[in-house]
């Protein structure tokens, strides 16, 4: 197995790689590695579940980078909305 990997990747930094990539693999442009390089985005879902007047939809707030507010504001619908999520 290490040395089909070998092939595939090269075992010196600076050797070209075999152009006999398997089906089902393809190589990363230049321009997707630098992207990665910079960090890692996620995409998730989360769900917050809990009881009436526990902070559910205040911890939803912060999590989306807004404000806290001492307010006491009951929601009754299911909130959806995208949240960029950057880790490096």
């Amino acid at each position: 197995m290490f040395s089909a990997l070998k092939k595939l990747v090269g075992s010196e930094p600076g050797q070209p790689r075999d152009k006999n990539i398997p089906a089902g693999m393809q190589s990363m442009n230049q321009s997707l590695q630098r992207r990665f390089a910079k960090g890692v985005q996620y995409n998730m879902k989360i769900v917050i579940r809990g009881d009436r007047n526990t902070g559910k939809s205040t911890l939803w707030h912060r999590l989306q980078g807004k404000k806290f507010t001492d307010d006491y504001i009951p929601t009754q619908e299911i909130q959806a909305t995208s949240i960029h999520w950057n880790y490096k």
